[in-house]
């Protein structure tokens, strides 16, 4: 199905069932409230589109996960962000780049719906220079409130995914000041780098996200399956679970 862009133009998105059309900051109601947000934040840090949009075809507010990664990448500013790079304004798995590319192939592969979930960056603005795009400590605690700002709109949340070692020190910053009651899944950033450098991160990242699909009784293995009931009512008001770092923390990002 095609995909279509912020700016109304027909885009190549991989998702299936994304049929939906969204017109320049015209949003699904369920994404409206984080993207206002985002246009707050833009006029308080002032910095314009280094900050993208939360992706309309996400579960928005009522999403139940939370995928975190670093910090905004090149195809998900826009065309006024430092450098000039061109993307897409958004965050989402149908941006046209490798990570967003594997991010899409292994929630389909775990059948972990897109509607059930939002992506977000522990440093939601673009950090991208000629020598550095990865945040450093500084920008992660600055960004923590932040952080809180949109966790408090998702009322629904139970698991957090927080991917590489920048997202996992993010949360965790989080965690101290929030004690947030979630799930905590923690694994491998979804970058190629990661995979070509650890063979087995993919296999560990696909084993998080079967976990976090089974903790909100989705997928597959739900399907008219008996022991669908008993995963929805264990997963409904979870407590805080930790899952093994996986050595994540040895990332070199």
């Amino acid at each position: 199905m095609q995909r279509f862009s912020y700016d109304g133009t027909a885009g190549t998105g991989r998702a299936r069932g994304a049929s939906h059309s969204v017109g320049r900051r015209s949003y699904r109601a369920s994404t409206r409230p984080l993207n206002d947000w985002v246009k707050g934040l833009r006029a308080r840090l002032g910095e314009g589109e280094s900050v993208p949009w939360f992706d309309p075809a996400s579960g928005g507010v009522e999403a139940r996960s939370l995928f975190l990664l670093e910090a905004t990448g090149q195809k998900a500013v826009g065309a006024e962000a430092e450098l000039r790079r061109t993307g897409s304004g958004i965050i989402s798995i149908d941006n046209d780049d490798p990570t967003a590319r594997n991010c899409w192939m292994l929630r389909d592969e775990a059948d972990l719906p897109y509607r059930e979930s939002v992506h977000w960056n522990v440093v939601p603005w673009y950090l991208g220079t000629a020598t550095r795009i990865a945040p450093g400590k500084s920008e992660i605690q600055r960004a923590a409130i932040f952080l809180h700002e949109v966790i408090a709109m998702l009322p629904s949340l139970e698991v957090v995914v927080p991917m590489g070692r920048k997202a996992q020190a993010g949360w965790a910053i989080y965690q101290e000041r929030f004690a947030p009651k979630v799930h905590t899944l923690p694994t491998w950033h979804p970058s190629p780098r990661v995979f070509a450098s650890r063979p087995a991160a993919r296999q560990e990242i696909l084993e998080v996200l079967q976990q976090a699909a089974r903790l909100l009784g989705v997928g597959c293995d739900f399907q008219g399956s008996a022991s669908c009931g008993f995963y929805r009512l264990a997963a409904r008001r979870p407590t805080t679970t930790q899952l093994p770092m996986r050595n994540c923390d040895s990332i070199a990002l």
